[in-house]
Protein backbone atom coordinates (compact mmCIF):
# COMPACT_ATOMS: atom_id res chain seq x y z
CA UNK A 1 0.00 0.00 0.00
CA UNK A 2 1.58 2.91 -1.19
CA UNK A 3 1.90 5.82 1.92
CA UNK A 4 1.30 9.38 1.06
CA UNK A 5 3.98 12.12 0.65
CA UNK A 6 2.16 14.19 3.41
CA UNK A 7 2.50 11.39 6.08
CA UNK A 8 6.18 10.79 4.98
CA UNK A 9 7.06 14.33 6.02
CA UNK A 10 5.15 14.43 9.22
CA UNK A 11 7.04 11.47 10.24
CA UNK A 12 10.21 13.42 9.23
CA UNK A 13 8.73 15.98 11.61
CA UNK A 14 8.72 13.95 13.92
CA UNK A 15 12.02 12.02 14.09
CA UNK A 16 13.90 15.14 13.52
CA UNK A 17 11.80 16.92 16.22
CA UNK A 18 12.49 14.07 18.66
CA UNK A 19 16.75 14.28 17.92
CA UNK A 20 16.45 18.12 18.40
CA UNK A 21 13.74 19.03 21.03
CA UNK A 22 15.55 20.10 24.72
CA UNK A 23 11.59 21.03 26.36
CA UNK A 24 11.60 18.10 28.46
CA UNK A 25 13.68 18.67 31.60
CA UNK A 26 15.90 15.70 32.38
CA UNK A 27 15.66 15.71 36.27
CA UNK A 28 16.93 13.06 38.33
CA UNK A 29 14.71 12.58 41.44
CA UNK A 30 16.76 11.85 44.92
CA UNK A 31 15.18 9.08 47.19
CA UNK A 32 12.74 11.46 49.16
CA UNK A 33 11.18 13.17 46.01
CA UNK A 34 10.53 9.58 44.31
CA UNK A 35 8.73 8.72 47.15
CA UNK A 36 6.67 11.71 46.97
CA UNK A 37 7.13 11.28 42.95
CA UNK A 38 5.08 7.77 43.45
CA UNK A 39 2.59 8.61 45.34
CA UNK A 40 0.86 10.92 42.44
CA UNK A 41 2.46 10.11 39.53
CA UNK A 42 0.17 9.22 37.00
CA UNK A 43 0.79 8.67 33.08
CA UNK A 44 -1.20 10.88 30.92
CA UNK A 45 -1.35 10.36 27.39
CA UNK A 46 -1.83 13.00 24.54
CA UNK A 47 -4.15 12.07 21.75
CA UNK A 48 -2.46 14.03 19.28
CA UNK A 49 -4.69 12.07 16.90
CA UNK A 50 -7.88 13.49 18.51
CA UNK A 51 -6.57 17.08 18.48
CA UNK A 52 -5.17 17.00 15.00
CA UNK A 53 -8.58 16.00 13.48
CA UNK A 54 -10.54 18.40 15.21
CA UNK A 55 -9.04 21.47 13.70
CA UNK A 56 -11.49 23.25 10.90
CA UNK A 57 -8.96 22.93 8.11
CA UNK A 58 -10.30 26.26 7.02
CA UNK A 59 -8.34 27.78 9.80
CA UNK A 60 -5.48 24.90 9.70
CA UNK A 61 -2.56 27.51 10.71
CA UNK A 62 -4.29 29.30 13.96
CA UNK A 63 -5.66 25.45 14.97
CA UNK A 64 -1.83 24.28 14.57
CA UNK A 65 -0.27 26.60 16.16
CA UNK A 66 -2.76 25.95 19.42
CA UNK A 67 -1.48 22.62 19.63
CA UNK A 68 2.81 23.42 18.72
CA UNK A 69 3.19 23.40 22.60
CA UNK A 70 1.68 20.33 23.55
CA UNK A 71 2.40 18.72 20.43
CA UNK A 72 6.01 20.29 19.69
CA UNK A 73 7.20 16.76 18.34
CA UNK A 74 4.62 16.38 15.73
CA UNK A 75 4.55 20.33 15.05
CA UNK A 76 7.23 22.78 14.33
CA UNK A 77 5.78 26.46 14.20
CA UNK A 78 8.45 27.51 11.95
CA UNK A 79 6.80 25.36 9.23
CA UNK A 80 3.56 26.45 9.64
CA UNK A 81 4.73 29.71 7.63
CA UNK A 82 5.59 27.60 4.72
CA UNK A 83 1.92 27.33 2.68
CA UNK A 84 3.16 23.79 1.03
CA UNK A 85 3.58 22.29 4.38
CA UNK A 86 -0.23 23.65 5.33
CA UNK A 87 -1.33 21.92 1.88
CA UNK A 88 0.26 19.24 2.60
CA UNK A 89 -1.26 18.84 6.12
CA UNK A 90 -4.52 19.54 4.39
CA UNK A 91 -4.30 16.98 2.43
CA UNK A 92 -3.46 14.59 5.03
CA UNK A 93 -6.47 15.49 7.00
CA UNK A 94 -9.08 14.97 4.08
CA UNK A 95 -7.10 11.87 2.55
CA UNK A 96 -10.33 8.99 2.78
CA UNK A 97 -8.34 6.35 3.87
CA UNK A 98 -6.34 8.65 6.64
CA UNK A 99 -10.14 9.23 7.56
CA UNK A 100 -11.17 5.92 7.81
CA UNK A 101 -8.34 4.99 10.04
CA UNK A 102 -8.48 7.76 12.40
CA UNK A 103 -12.54 6.90 13.03
CA UNK A 104 -11.40 3.36 13.48
CA UNK A 105 -8.65 4.14 15.94
CA UNK A 106 -11.88 6.88 17.98
CA UNK A 107 -14.42 3.75 17.77
CA UNK A 108 -11.70 0.88 19.18
CA UNK A 109 -10.20 3.67 21.64
CA UNK A 110 -12.50 6.41 22.48
CA UNK A 111 -10.28 6.61 25.38
CA UNK A 112 -7.57 5.05 27.06
CA UNK A 113 -7.83 5.19 30.42
CA UNK A 114 -6.74 1.10 30.64
CA UNK A 115 -3.96 1.98 29.00
CA UNK A 116 -2.73 5.10 31.09
CA UNK A 117 -3.40 2.70 34.05
CA UNK A 118 -1.29 0.01 33.03
CA UNK A 119 1.60 2.35 31.71
CA UNK A 120 1.49 4.21 35.63
CA UNK A 121 2.18 0.87 36.66
CA UNK A 122 5.17 0.02 34.23
CA UNK A 123 6.88 2.92 34.61
CA UNK A 124 6.31 3.38 38.18
CA UNK A 125 8.38 -0.27 38.13
CA UNK A 126 10.85 1.44 35.40
CA UNK A 127 11.27 4.36 37.66
CA UNK A 128 12.98 1.89 40.91
CA UNK A 129 14.68 0.12 38.73
CA UNK A 130 16.37 2.65 36.48
CA UNK A 131 16.26 6.14 38.73
CA UNK A 132 18.25 7.94 36.56
CA UNK A 133 16.10 7.38 33.28
CA UNK A 134 13.35 10.13 32.09
CA UNK A 135 9.89 8.60 32.00
CA UNK A 136 8.57 9.34 29.31
CA UNK A 137 5.90 11.56 27.57
CA UNK A 138 3.75 9.48 25.97
CA UNK A 139 1.50 9.94 22.82
CA UNK A 140 -0.58 8.66 20.02
CA UNK A 141 -1.24 9.54 16.62
CA UNK A 142 -2.54 7.92 13.46
CA UNK A 143 0.47 7.01 11.13
CA UNK A 144 -0.93 5.97 7.67
CA UNK A 145 -0.27 2.25 8.19
CA UNK A 146 3.84 2.67 9.34
CA UNK A 147 3.80 -0.89 9.80
CA UNK A 148 7.66 -0.87 9.94
CA UNK A 149 7.72 1.61 13.22
CA UNK A 150 4.48 0.97 15.01
CA UNK A 151 6.37 2.75 18.13
CA UNK A 152 8.89 5.36 18.08
CA UNK A 153 10.91 6.11 21.11
CA UNK A 154 13.64 8.61 22.08
CA UNK A 155 14.47 9.60 25.51
CA UNK A 156 11.99 11.43 26.72
CA UNK A 157 9.42 10.57 24.04
CA UNK A 158 6.96 7.42 23.22
CA UNK A 159 4.60 7.38 20.05
CA UNK A 160 2.27 5.01 19.38
CA UNK A 161 0.35 4.39 16.06
CA UNK A 162 -2.74 3.96 16.95
CA UNK A 163 -4.03 2.56 13.66
CA UNK A 164 -1.64 -0.36 13.88
CA UNK A 165 -3.50 -1.70 16.43
CA UNK A 166 -6.83 -1.84 15.65
CA UNK A 167 -7.28 -5.99 15.47
CA UNK A 168 -5.47 -8.37 13.57
CA UNK A 169 -9.02 -8.12 11.11
CA UNK A 170 -8.74 -4.93 10.21
CA UNK A 171 -9.37 -4.07 6.63
CA UNK A 172 -6.83 -2.83 5.21
CA UNK A 173 -3.77 -5.10 6.83
CA UNK A 174 -5.26 -7.26 4.43
CA UNK A 175 -3.53 -4.87 1.64
CA UNK A 176 -0.42 -4.29 3.15
CA UNK A 177 1.22 -7.37 1.99
CA UNK A 178 2.61 -8.06 5.28
CA UNK A 179 3.18 -12.15 6.41
CA UNK A 180 0.12 -13.23 8.44
CA UNK A 181 2.35 -13.49 11.15
CA UNK A 182 3.33 -9.89 11.30
CA UNK A 183 -0.56 -9.00 11.00
CA UNK A 184 -1.29 -10.72 13.96
CA UNK A 185 0.70 -8.60 16.18
CA UNK A 186 -1.45 -5.45 15.03
CA UNK A 187 -3.66 -6.01 17.47
CA UNK A 188 -4.11 -3.88 21.45
CA UNK A 189 -2.13 -6.42 23.44
CA UNK A 190 0.79 -6.09 21.90
CA UNK A 191 1.02 -2.19 22.62
CA UNK A 192 2.86 -2.88 25.56
CA UNK A 193 5.39 -5.47 24.62
CA UNK A 194 6.46 -2.89 21.30
CA UNK A 195 6.46 0.00 23.88
CA UNK A 196 8.98 -1.60 26.66
CA UNK A 197 10.88 -3.81 23.85
CA UNK A 198 11.79 -0.27 22.23
CA UNK A 199 13.04 1.32 25.52
CA UNK A 200 15.20 -2.23 26.05
CA UNK A 201 16.66 -2.04 22.63
CA UNK A 202 17.73 1.94 23.87
CA UNK A 203 18.86 0.51 27.38
CA UNK A 204 21.51 -2.06 25.96
CA UNK A 205 24.85 -0.57 24.75
CA UNK A 206 25.43 -1.52 20.98
CA UNK A 207 28.78 -3.12 19.90
CA UNK A 208 30.28 -2.24 16.39
CA UNK A 209 31.74 -5.55 16.72
CA UNK A 210 31.55 -8.26 14.15
CA UNK A 211 28.23 -10.31 16.17
CA UNK A 212 28.50 -14.05 16.40
CA UNK A 213 25.43 -16.68 17.43
CA UNK A 214 25.33 -16.14 20.93
CA UNK A 215 25.98 -12.32 20.55
CA UNK A 216 22.74 -12.40 19.06
CA UNK A 217 20.73 -14.94 21.06
CA UNK A 218 21.72 -13.36 24.45
CA UNK A 219 21.02 -9.48 22.88
CA UNK A 220 17.72 -10.72 22.56
CA UNK A 221 17.68 -12.94 26.10
CA UNK A 222 17.95 -9.15 27.71
CA UNK A 223 15.14 -7.73 26.31
CA UNK A 224 13.01 -10.89 26.75
CA UNK A 225 14.54 -10.79 30.61
CA UNK A 226 13.31 -6.86 30.61
CA UNK A 227 9.81 -7.53 29.44
CA UNK A 228 9.44 -10.50 32.22
CA UNK A 229 10.74 -7.60 34.45
CA UNK A 230 8.38 -5.28 33.48
CA UNK A 231 4.96 -6.96 31.94
CA UNK A 232 5.18 -9.96 34.28
CA UNK A 233 1.27 -10.13 33.91
CA UNK A 234 1.95 -10.52 30.26
CA UNK A 235 1.92 -14.10 28.68
CA UNK A 236 5.38 -15.21 27.38
CA UNK A 237 3.95 -15.80 24.07
CA UNK A 238 3.02 -12.63 23.51
CA UNK A 239 6.16 -11.11 24.58
CA UNK A 240 8.70 -13.32 22.12
CA UNK A 241 5.63 -13.14 19.33
CA UNK A 242 4.50 -16.89 19.39
CA UNK A 243 1.30 -18.53 19.61
CA UNK A 244 0.36 -20.76 22.82
CA UNK A 245 1.18 -23.76 20.69
CA UNK A 246 4.69 -22.46 19.03
CA UNK A 247 5.82 -21.49 22.92
CA UNK A 248 4.92 -25.38 23.94
CA UNK A 249 7.23 -26.76 20.76
CA UNK A 250 10.02 -24.81 21.97
CA UNK A 251 9.15 -26.19 25.35
CA UNK A 252 9.24 -29.28 24.11
CA UNK A 253 12.19 -29.18 22.03
CA UNK A 254 14.22 -26.98 24.07
CA UNK A 255 17.11 -29.94 24.57
CA UNK A 256 16.89 -31.06 20.92
CA UNK A 257 17.36 -27.17 19.69
CA UNK A 258 20.13 -26.50 22.20
CA UNK A 259 21.27 -29.96 21.05
CA UNK A 260 21.28 -28.78 16.93
CA UNK A 261 23.72 -25.31 18.27
CA UNK A 262 26.07 -27.78 19.96
CA UNK A 263 26.80 -30.29 18.14
CA UNK A 264 27.38 -27.97 14.86
CA UNK A 265 29.49 -25.73 16.90
CA UNK A 266 27.18 -22.28 16.33
CA UNK A 267 27.67 -20.34 19.69
CA UNK A 268 30.38 -18.59 17.84
CA UNK A 269 29.65 -18.77 14.18
CA UNK A 270 30.04 -14.96 12.76
CA UNK A 271 28.03 -16.94 9.60
CA UNK A 272 25.28 -14.34 8.79
CA UNK A 273 22.97 -17.78 6.83
CA UNK A 274 23.00 -19.81 10.49
CA UNK A 275 22.61 -17.05 12.51
CA UNK A 276 19.55 -15.07 9.86
CA UNK A 277 17.94 -19.28 10.26
CA UNK A 278 17.72 -19.33 13.59
CA UNK A 279 17.20 -15.53 14.71
CA UNK A 280 15.18 -14.21 11.66
CA UNK A 281 11.54 -13.52 11.69
CA UNK A 282 9.28 -15.88 9.58
CA UNK A 283 6.35 -18.15 9.70
CA UNK A 284 9.00 -21.10 10.98
CA UNK A 285 12.80 -21.97 11.45
CA UNK A 286 13.92 -23.72 8.68
CA UNK A 287 16.01 -26.06 10.03
CA UNK A 288 13.32 -27.66 12.12
CA UNK A 289 9.98 -28.74 11.12
CA UNK A 290 7.12 -26.00 10.07
CA UNK A 291 5.41 -26.15 13.03
CA UNK A 292 8.51 -25.11 14.86
CA UNK A 293 8.29 -21.29 15.71
CA UNK A 294 10.64 -18.50 14.09
CA UNK A 295 13.74 -17.71 16.34
CA UNK A 296 13.66 -19.74 18.61
CA UNK A 297 18.10 -18.63 18.86
CA UNK A 298 15.86 -15.89 20.75
CA UNK A 299 14.47 -18.23 22.82
CA UNK A 300 17.04 -20.10 24.13
CA UNK A 301 19.00 -17.19 24.55
CA UNK A 302 15.64 -15.93 26.55
CA UNK A 303 16.01 -19.05 28.54
CA UNK A 304 20.14 -18.89 28.90
CA UNK A 305 19.44 -15.26 30.12
CA UNK A 306 16.88 -16.58 32.78
CA UNK A 307 18.96 -18.92 34.43
CA UNK A 308 22.03 -16.10 34.47
CA UNK A 309 19.66 -14.22 36.38
CA UNK A 310 18.21 -16.81 38.75
CA UNK A 311 22.11 -18.56 39.83
CA UNK A 312 23.47 -14.46 40.14
CA UNK A 313 20.35 -12.81 42.09
CA UNK A 314 22.91 -9.99 43.60
CA UNK A 315 22.96 -8.36 39.78
CA UNK A 316 20.62 -5.80 39.19
CA UNK A 317 18.63 -6.05 35.70
CA UNK A 318 20.40 -2.60 34.40
CA UNK A 319 24.16 -4.52 35.54
CA UNK A 320 22.52 -7.36 32.97
CA UNK A 321 21.35 -4.84 30.28
CA UNK A 322 25.27 -3.08 30.18
CA UNK A 323 26.92 -6.29 30.64
CA UNK A 324 28.81 -7.02 26.77
CA UNK A 325 30.14 -10.13 27.44
CA UNK A 326 27.97 -12.67 26.28
CA UNK A 327 30.48 -15.76 27.00
CA UNK A 328 30.53 -14.26 30.51
CA UNK A 329 26.69 -14.73 30.97
CA UNK A 330 26.75 -17.85 29.32
CA UNK A 331 29.46 -19.34 31.46
CA UNK A 332 27.95 -18.32 34.34
CA UNK A 333 24.46 -19.08 33.58
CA UNK A 334 24.97 -22.87 33.70
CA UNK A 335 22.81 -23.78 31.10
CA UNK A 336 22.31 -26.79 29.97
CA UNK A 337 18.76 -28.27 28.88
CA UNK A 338 17.44 -31.41 30.68
CA UNK A 339 16.55 -34.54 27.91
Amino acid sequence: MKKTLTYTLILLIILISISCNNRNEKRVLNEKENSSYEDTFRIKIHRYEKELFSIETNNLKNGLKKLSDEYSFFISPSSLDDSLNLTQMKNYLTDKRVRELYEACIKKYPDVNDLETSFTEIFKKYKKLFPNKNIPEVYTYVSDLLYEKPIIYADSVLIIALDLYLGRNYKYYKMLGQPEYKVDRFSKEYIYVDCMREIANSLIPQSKDIKTFIDFIIYEGKILYFLDVMLADTPDSLKIYYSPEQLNWCTENESNIWSFIIERKLLYSKDAAIISKLCADGPFTSVFSKQSPARVGHWIGWNIVKSFMKKNNQITLEQLLKNQDSQDILTRSGYKPSK
